[in-house]
């Protein structure tokens, strides 16, 4: 494992396995959706997309072939702080992924007709999330505990703001992510770091612009009356937000011990106390997003119509709870789930990468890959207890209901 920081200052993780010849990596780029702002929401996403569409030397169908041949992939995608592409190849075939991804980067083609296309696209998959209680759900509870900010919009945008968006939005998009202050590159593979020295050094010709640090958005969640969105449907899609700790904030790891007690998996108390107990929940449980900005932590659940005011009540019952007292049962089992999924995700190369060069990327380094159980593992009762009463005290709710 080595970290290398180039003339441009762009970061290289190199870490060298020992297998069947495969090597994967992660192109971090710092900025996403959150630097849209609301007239052009969903341009980031739309950039990210439209990368893949065909460089000066490689046609998109170019592209997608070589990956393919070689038995990888390639595939890009922008999230509220930072944008990303993976990549998978042999390594016979690697110094020629090389070649292309620097093309890609350097170079993209950014046609009409696929600019026109990817729009669409992306516009139809709005249109298609509007027929999901949940996205719905999300998507005004956005509006709500993000009001104001550049995080009350899904990184794909809205319609309105993709037909706002012109090719030179997305060509000038790209001017400013191709900043090699931005980007982390994590490489893992059955090769050493000498062996691909040279075309690694590639990566140092990417353009130096100005210093890039993430912004601080200062905001929490305050108490606000449950808001109801009525659409057809046969069920209830209930959510309710909390504050809870941001992703470099001390309190983060115990609280994504805390959330699996509370909402994660078929052992914690939502879906043991709503769904097996109470028989008030179709699916049911807490999504806590590991966020730069704003932290949160989401319960959900979806219902019988009939059973709406019975299951709101049920999830802040389940949430006094905590408050009420934690078993060390609990807190190992929600270990067991956390060590369990962390390890499985890190079965691959893909992941193990992608890991890697998030973790720099969002400013806790590196070695927080190797840390990062040992420091679950010591989370202790006393560490949660002061949790509960610090995040959940003010909730935001949004309702989507027949």
């Amino acid at each position: 494992m080595l970290k290398v920081i180039y003339p441009n200052n762009l970061t290289l993780i190199y870490k060298q396995t020992h297998g069947k010849g495969i090597i994967a990596g992660s192109i971090f780029i710092r900025g996403g959706s959150f630097e849209d702002g609301t007239e052009k929401a969903g341009l980031t996403n739309l950039t990210l997309k439209m990368l893949l569409k065909g460089s000066n030397k490689y046609s998109d169908y170019d592209i997608n072939k070589f990956f393919e041949d070689s038995g990888g992939y390639i595939s890009s995608s922008s999230g509220e702080d930072f944008s990303n592409i993976e990549f998978a190849t042999t390594v016979d075939n690697f110094p020629k992924a090389v070649e292309i991804l620097m093309d890609i980067l350097e170079n993209p083609l950014f046609p009409e007709d696929k600019f026109v296309q990817e729009k669409g696209n992306i516009i139809a998959q709005i249109k298609a999330k509007k027929e999901e209680g949940f996205s719905i759900a999300f998507d005004e509870l956005r509006k709500v505990i993000y009001k104001d900010t550049n995080y009350q919009y899904s990184p794909l945008g809205t319609e309105e703001s993709l037909n706002k968006i012109t090719l030179e939005d997305v060509k000038k998009r790209w001017n400013e992510l191709l900043n090699s202050n931005r980007i982390v590159i994590s490489i893992v593979g059955d090769a050493s770091f000498k062996e691909f020295e040279n075309q690694l050094y590639n990566f140092s010709k990417l353009p130096k612009k100005d210093y890039f640090s993430f912004p601080k958005v200062d905001k929490i969640i305050e108490d606000n009356p449950c808001v109801t969105v009525h659409r057809e449907g046969q069920q209830s899609t209930i959510l309710i937000a909390y504050n809870a700790p941001t992703l470099l904030d001390k309190d983060y790891i115990p609280f994504r011990v805390l959330n699996g007690i509370l909402g994660s998996g078929f052992t914690s108390r939502m879906f043991q106390e709503l769904r097996e107990k109470r028989g008030l929940a179709y699916a049911t449980g807490s999504y806590f997003p590991a966020r730069l900005n704003i932290g949160t932590v989401v319960l959900y659940i979806g219902t019988d119509p009939k059973k709406r005011e019975d299951a709101e009540k049920g999830m802040r019952e389940v949430v006094k709870s905590l408050k009420e007292g934690i078993k060390e049962e609990e807190i190992k089992i929600s270990k067991e789930k956390i060590l369990g999924t962390f390890m499985m995700d890190h079965q691959t190369r893909s992941k193990q990468a992608y890991y890697l060069g998030w973790f720099e990327t969002v400013g806790l380094g590196y070695q927080m890959d190797k840390n990062y159980p040992n420091l679950i593992k010591k989370v202790k009762l006393q560490d949660l207890t002061k949790l509960t009463t610090k995040y959940f005290t003010k909730s935001s709710c949004i309702i989507v209901s027949p």
